[in-house]
């Protein structure tokens, strides 16, 4: 059974092979730089939103975050009622709003192949970068597991209503995820409110939220879902800061050769959690 850090690295092969140009450690090492220095300022109102288009954009992400980010989300299902129930069911369907970096989706799926489930799981991932889609549209080929798999992959911009209003399907899921989602588009939440209204409004009753994202001095990206949680009906079971780690079944030999360039990815962080149901 695969490891989340080994069934990255299949992904970040495929990635690093479609970097261009001659010294493509030196430009991942940029990159890194680059992104660390945007996720300091998601609260500038003169920022831009940060741009994942290019390849090595994309594997420094997934190397540097996407490993911590999926286990956190494991570790909540793992251990919240609430967001186990969903799993008991055959059929799981999963909206993960933000989900293209495959944090959401890979950290359902280590929770699943650990818990031996058998559900049959659709996970829609919307993201405005459409080139996150060729990052997880054959995971299923290395997993060997259990359970059916099928990866589905829509473009979507929350602030641009032209890109999700047609979209109604996906209000049927069983869970939401939102992994360091809010945060990133917070600075936007004007162009960004119509659509959160529409996720949260139009999702089924008895359907399940799960929130995680930075713990930010003044708990404005958790303040955002809580306000969001009230206004339609998503009652927080479960609401708390906290430091949360990487588990230490994940190997960074299994990053190799990448560990030995790059350093360690991102290992320990202060997150805010929110778990809701709708009432």
């Amino acid at each position: 059974m695969l490891t989340l850090a080994q069934l990255i690295k299949l992904v970040l092969d495929e990635a690093y092979a479609e970097i261009p140009g001659p010294d493509k450690d030196a430009a991942i090492k940029t990159e890194l730089d680059r992104l660390t220095q945007c996720y300091g300022h998601l609260k500038d109102p003169a920022r831009i939103a940060i741009d994942y288009s290019s390849p090595v954009a994309r594997f420094a992400y997934i190397y540097k975050y996407t490993v911590a980010h999926a286990d956190y989300i494991k570790q909540l299902i793992q251990g919240c009622a609430e967001l186990q129930a969903p799993f008991k069911s055959a059929d799981l369907s999963v909206a993960a709003i933000g989900g293209g970096p495959g944090s959401d989706l890979l950290g359902i799926l280590k929770y699943m192949m650990r818990a031996g489930s058998h559900s049959t799981l659709t996970c829609y991932l919307f993201d405005r970068e459409r080139a996150w889609g060729d990052s997880w549209s054959e995971v299923a080929k290395p997993l060997q597991a259990n359970f059916q798999l099928y990866p589905v992959f829509q473009q979507l911009d929350v602030t641009d209503k032209t890109t999700w209003g047609s979209y109604r399907k996906f209000l049927n899921a069983d869970l939401f995820t939102f992994s360091y989602f809010l945060s990133e588009v917070w600075t936007f939440r004007p162009a960004a409110e119509p659509f959160f209204t529409h996720c949260f409004s139009g999702a089924k009753i008895g359907s399940v939220f799960m929130f995680i994202d930075n713990n930010d001095a003044g708990g404005d990206f958790a303040g955002w879902f809580d306000t969001l949680a009230a206004a339609h009906g998503v009652n927080v079971v479960c609401s708390r800061s906290c430091q949360m780690a990487f588990s230490v079944d994940e190997e960074k030999t299994d990053l190799e050769p990448y560990y030995s360039k790059f350093g360690w990815p991102k290992r320990e962080s202060n997150v805010s959690v929110r778990i809701g149901k709708k009432c």
